[in-house]
């Protein structure tokens, strides 16, 4: 009976303990290093998707999984930018994430000064989901290549400056509810404006 269901589970509770203890101080440090880019409402309705992948994007990120953070950092930021032009626009079409940031510009969701970085993350981001030759400029090798990083420590930074831009998008396109009232967009820096 060494490989019983229950055998397996007390070697995992005990490797999953040692595993939660050692990697408690770099969680809490990133949980920390979050709390200063995540001020955001405390209640928000929206999308499903959005608001799940917001969640599971800093808890990936937590835990120390880059990649994938990025991935869903990238997929709330591109989720809240169509989502905002297809508001204006009154349509439902889907631009793709390069389309959506020139048209986010356009229509004065996102600064002019937005569209270099997001644009920076989305070459982050391609490799991780879109199948690049290994000698790539944007892959993670070719940026790898000459360096004395380690993959973790390159992923850490790209997924820091994604969940940074996916709050500061995220809070852009945020609206607030009125009563009897048609959503209004938030002003980033004052009183809820009326939607044109």
């Amino acid at each position: 009976m060494e490989n019983s269901d229950e055998s397996i589970r007390e070697r995992l509770a005990v490797a999953l303990a040692a595993y939660d203890e050692g990697s408690r101080a770099a969680r809490i440090d990133r949980i920390v290093w979050l709390s200063s880019h995540n001020n955001l409402p405390s209640a928000m309705l929206g999308q499903h998707e959005v608001l799940h992948m917001l969640q599971e994007a800093r808890q990936t990120f937590v835990c120390g999984h880059y990649a994938a953070a990025l991935l869903l950092a990238m997929a709330v930021i591109e989720h809240s930018l169509v989502e905002e032009l297809q508001l204006r626009a009154g349509n439902l079409e889907s631009p793709s994430f390069a389309d959506a940031i020139s048209r986010a510009v356009e229509a004065q969701v996102i600064p002019p000064e937005w569209e270099g970085p997001l644009r920076h993350l989305s070459r982050r981001r391609n490799p991780l989901a879109h199948l690049k030759p290994a000698d790539h400029s944007h892959t993670l090798g070719a940026r790898l290549a000459g360096t004395r990083d380690r993959p973790k420590e390159l992923l850490e930074g790209d997924a820091k400056e994604a969940m940074e831009w996916m709050y500061k998008v995220f809070r852009a396109t945020l609206r607030t509810c009125a009563p009897n009232k048609r959503y209004k967009k938030k002003d980033q820096d004052g009183p809820p404006a009326p939607v044109a």
